[in-house]
C-alpha cells in the first residue's frame, strides 16, 4: 500500500490581481452575489414551469394510452358487486364510488374510492378489491345504532362505541333509549347490554341517566325511576325483574325504587296517594 505522504500537493500561489483591488471590496462582493442569486432564481422559473408543463402532458398522454390498452384487453368496469349494505343509501354510495360501467380498471385510485365511502354516516369500514377483468367488490361494514344522546336539549343518534352517526331521521329510531350524561355515550354500551339480560323489563326502559359519572338512574315507560347502585347494578335489575314478575310492583302509585343500599329496594309512594312515605322491601 502506497502511503499518501509520497505525493505533495503543491501550494498554490497567492493572487494578488483582482481580489485585492479596490472594486472588489466586501460590500460590492455581497452586492455581486445577491445580483446572482437573483438572476439564477428569474431564470429557473420557466424551467420549472415547462417541466411541470411538459410532466402533465406525460401524463395525460400515458392515461390515454392506458385507456386504450384497457379497452382493447377488456379490463373495464363491468360490474361492482356490494355486500353488507343495510342502511347506507343506493344514491350516497353510487356518489361515493365515482365509478361508471366501462371505465378503466386500472386507472381507478381504490384509496380514494375508500376514503369517500368511509366518510359515508353509516359506514364504520369498507373493503374493496380488483377483480380482473372487469368486477370491483365491495363489502360494507356498518355501524349499529345503540340509543339516541341527548345533549343541548337535542337528540343525536349513536352507535355502539358511542360516535354520533350523523345526518339521520331519528324518527326511525324512536324505540331505541335515551341516555342523558356528558360521558353517557362512552360508557352506556355496558349498561345496556346489561339491562337487555332481562329482555321483559329492558323493554319498558325510556331513558337512563349517568350520575355522577359512577352509576345510572333508570326511567321506565310509566315514569317510574330506578337508582341502580354502582356496584353490581346487573344483579338489582335481575332482582327487580325477579320481583316485578312475580308481585306486579309497578303500580300507579309508585314513584321510584331506590337500589342504591346493597341488597336492599326501597319503594317510594306518591305522598296524596292513600301509603304516603316509603315503604321498605325485603331484603335481598
Amino acid at each position: 500500500m502506497r502511503s499518501l505522504k509520497r505525493y505533495s500537493f503543491k501550494r498554490k500561489q497567492k493572487t494578488t490581481g483582482l481580489s485585492n483591488n479596490w472594486f472588489f471590496s466586501k460590500m460590492k462582493r455581497k452586492k455581486i452575489l445577491l445580483s446572482l442569486v437573483l438572476l439564477g432564481s428569474i431564470s429557473v422559473v420557466p424551467v420549472v414551469y415547462k417541466y411541470k408543463y411538459l410532466e402533465s402532458q406525460l401524463r395525460s398522454k400515458l392515461i390515454e394510452v392506458s385507456d386504450d390498452i384497457s379497452k382493447a384487453t377488456g379490463l373495464v368496469v363491468g360490474e361492482v358487486i356490494v355486500e353488507g349494505r343495510s342502511k347506507t343509501g343506493k344514491s350516497d354510495l353510487l356518489r361515493a364510488l365515482k365509478v361508471s360501467e366501462g371505465d378503466n380498471i386500472l386507472a381507478i385510485s381504490m384509496k380514494k374510492m375508500k376514503d369517500r365511502i368511509n366518510k359515508l354516516p353509516w359506514v364504520k369500514s369498507a373493503r374493496i378489491e380488483r377483480h380482473f377483468p372487469d368486477k370491483i367488490s365491495l363489502t360494507l361494514f356498518e355501524r349499529t345504532p345503540m340509543a339516541r344522546w341527548q345533549t343541548n336539549r337535542k337528540l343525536k343518534l349513536i352507535d355502539e362505541h358511542g360516535d354520533i352517526i350523523p345526518r339521520v331521521d331519528l324518527a326511525k329510531f324512536s324505540n331505541l333509549p335515551i341516555i342523558i350524561g356528558k360521558n353517557a355515550p362512552k360508557v352506556a354500551s355496558q349498561i345496556l347490554e346489561t339491562l337487555s339480560n332481562e329482555p321483559h323489563l329492558f323493554k319498558r326502559v325510556k331513558s337512563l341517566t349517568l350520575v355522577s359519572d359512577r352509576r345510572w338512574d333508570v326511567q321506565l315507560d310509566n315514569q317510574i325511576n330506578v337508582h341502580l347502585p354502582e356496584k353490581n347494578p346487573g344483579k338489582a335489575w335481575a332482582h327487580l325483574a325477579s320481583v316485578e314478575q312475580g308481585h306486579k310492583i309497578f303500580g300507579d302509585q309508585i314513584q321510584g325504587i331506590d337500589m342504591r343500599l346493597e341488597n336492599q329496594l326501597i319503594i317510594k309512594i306518591e305522598r296524596n296517594k292513600s301509603s304516603p312515605g316509603k315503604v321498605r322491601g325485603r331484603n335481598t
